[in-house]
């Protein structure tokens, strides 16, 4: 009992960072502190999907805790006003973060099993390269064929010229937040209330609107606690997951393969699919890397315990079912190509 109460708060601990986000985008959407970075970008970009990608692309590749919660504002910024053209924003941002696993050293999905194999950074990423160029490439062509041009950032013809000072002040909390996660990152979930009840303090005076109360979604907020503290209670099946999962032997790789996979789905962590890949390889071999990786880290992306999938919801509107439907394809992709170089070739 008290293990489960502990991993609740320590869910629980991000909604700090949950709250922060929320105010902070809510800042950005009312009064456009970020316009002026984006008007400047606008000169040299032509094409306005692209400056999606760019947006993106910077809030992926940071080597933080919670990336699509700190991208979503950014996006948010250039994100269109109508409904349905928004909800496209939330796979975008899901997308454009989730790359990620497949290649950072800073990632246990990455580390683990290279401990686990004995292999080297380079040999991890011989297996790993493709599985990474379908999520980019797949990221790539969502953006191109579902994204109105026309639709992105509709706001900024009349933005003033750039103004540095401007555009320092409304970016010096992103600025600060980065340095502070790169600083403190998981470990530092206690601290997430203090620095983001800061940062919104610093938007309210740049602002002069000290509101928050407005800029916080009730449901939402409600909904979040109560999926985080779940979160908190079904992590709890990893170690039997991993007592199943040891005792396993070569012939059950079927078996294996589902409950792993529904392990992943039900426990939405990428560090507790991480450990069960890197148990699985040692009893299967090296050769099924490929195949583990990509079969629980499509539950992962799938599981309605990941956080990112409320975020998305949070700021873009985004249906469950749309995220289900977008992100199944991709999914397919990686696990095709995974049977096809672990079964065929």
């Amino acid at each position: 009992m008290i293990k489960i109460l502990e991993s609740i708060a320590e869910k629980e601990l991000y909604m700090g960072y949950i709250f922060g986000i929320m105010i902070l985008g809510g800042y950005i959407r009312e009064y456009r502190v970020l316009d002026d970075v984006y008007s400047l970008a606008k000169k040299y970009i032509k094409d306005n999907r692209l400056m999606i990608i760019v947006t993106s692309i910077f809030g992926g590749v940071l080597p933080i805790p919670g990336r699509v919660a700190l991208s979503a504002p950014l996006l948010d910024a250039i994100a269109p006003p109508t409904k349905k053209d928004r909800s496209n924003y939330g796979i975008i941002d899901y997308l454009s973060t989730h790359h990620y696993y497949w290649w950072s050293p800073l990632e246990k999905t990455i580390i683990l099993p290279m401990a686990a194999l004995g292999i080297t950074y380079r040999e991890m990423l011989s297996y790993t390269f493709i599985p990474l160029l379908i999520c980019l490439g797949y990221t790539w062509w969502f953006i191109f064929t579902r994204v109105d041009p026309y639709s992105v950032v509709p706001s900024l013809g009349s933005v003033r010229e750039f103004n540095w000072r401007s555009a320092l002040r409304g970016w010096a909390p992103f600025i600060a937040t980065i340095w502070f996660l790169l600083c403190v990152g998981k470990a530092g979930a206690i601290l997430f209330f203090p620095w983001f009840a800061a940062m919104c303090c610093y938007y309210a005076w740049l602002c002069k609107d000290w509101r928050w109360g407005r800029y916080i979604n009730k449901q939402f907020a409600i909904i979040s606690t109560i999926v985080l503290a779940l979160g908190g209670v079904v992590g709890m099946i990893k170690e039997p997951v991993m007592v199943y999962l040891k005792s396993a032997t070569p012939e059950m790789i079927i078996p294996v393969t589902i409950v792993s996979m529904v392990a992943a789905w039900i426990m939405g962590s990428s560090g507790k699919y991480a450990g069960m890949t890197s148990a699985l390889v040692l009893i299967f071999g090296q050769q099924y890397l490929v195949w583990f990786l990509a079969t629980e880290y499509s539950g992962y992306l799938l599981s309605p315990a990941h956080k990112c999938l409320m975020i998305g919801q949070q700021y873009f509107g985004t249906p469950i079912k749309k995220y289900y439907k977008v992100l199944s394809g991709m999914c397919a992709l990686l696990i095709g190509y995974a049977f096809i170089v672990t079964f065929i070739f």
